[in-house]
């Protein structure tokens, strides 16, 4: 799927690399590498120290140890958000045929007590299970993927437009407080992937300390969960986007039916 029109707005790197994070992370892999775990008994090199004061050396040694795993754990952030979308190499699919057997359990479901006339309150309960499960059918291993790319389903289902190919030009027509709450939304997913990635530095680090271990299954389900929600905020922002704004685009009167958005589609892709 597309990016969600969130151009133009990458962060500084560089102010990542010195966060909080990454400071805690030297301090703990200092005491994991040093002998019964004191980092005043590492021994440090005379070539490395020579004319330099030990705390001076120290500083620098922390301060290059800081920037360069802040600059490093993020790189991990694209093959979690990868992991989380269901993009796997292999095993996605008996995961997701069960996925989309449990929502065509619910779905049947959300039929039947339409077909009987059942009470509202019945047919919403229904409808939420459903949902709980996947906007519609599920195409992916994890809830997180299914939720993003349902998007494409929905938006194509209800206008007939194929997002990809629309959305960079939907983009440029939003206004503009629509693009930062996009933009912010687009953040709040990139938050959540790199706390998952520093949840795995620490988990290595765990491997010689135990403590990090901790550190490293909070901030393990404390991504998950961020990332949870920001697919979900992201993926409403990105239909409410089509449902105020797609009647803007250039060749569209009044309304967007199917069949206008099919002929849009087929236009914008200028044959190809």
């Amino acid at each position: 799927m597309a990016g969600s029109g969130e151009y133009g707005n990458r962060p500084d790197r560089w102010r990542q690399a010195i966060g909080p994070l990454g400071a805690v992370w030297v301090a703990a892999a200092a005491f994991a590498v040093a002998p019964c775990h004191d980092p005043r008994r590492l021994n440090v090199s005379s070539d490395v120290t020579d004319g330099w004061p030990p705390a001076a050396s120290a500083a620098a040694a922390f301060v290059l140890v800081w920037a360069a795993i802040g600059l490093l754990v993020p790189l991990l952030a694209e093959p979690i958000a990868a992991l989380w979308l269901g993009r796997w190499p292999i095993g996605a699919g008996a995961l997701t045929a069960r996925r989309r057997g449990r929502w065509s359990t619910a779905d049947e479901l959300v039929d039947r007590l339409a077909a009987e006339g059942a009470s509202a309150e019945s047919q919403t309960r229904a409808v939420a299970r459903r949902t709980a499960i996947a906007p519609a059918p599920p195409c992916r291993p994890t809830w997180i993927g299914d939720r993003w790319f349902a998007v494409e389903q929905r938006i194509a289902g209800a206008y007939g437009l194929d997002l990809v190919t629309v959305w960079p030009r939907l983009w440029l027509a939003l206004p503009e407080p629509a693009r930062v709450e996009l933009r912010a939304a687009k953040a709040g997913w990139d938050r959540s992937t790199q706390l998952a990635a520093w949840a795995g530095a620490f988990g290595v680090l765990g491997l010689a300390w135990w403590p990090p271990l901790g550190v490293a299954a909070v901030l393990g389900v404390a991504g998950w969960l961020r990332g949870r929600a920001a697919i979900a905020y992201r993926a409403d922002l990105i239909e409410a986007a089509f449902d105020l704004h797609a009647a803007r685009l250039p060749g569209l009167l009044v309304g967007l039916d199917p069949d206008a958005g099919r002929r849009l589609t087929a236009h914008l892709r200028k044959g190809t």
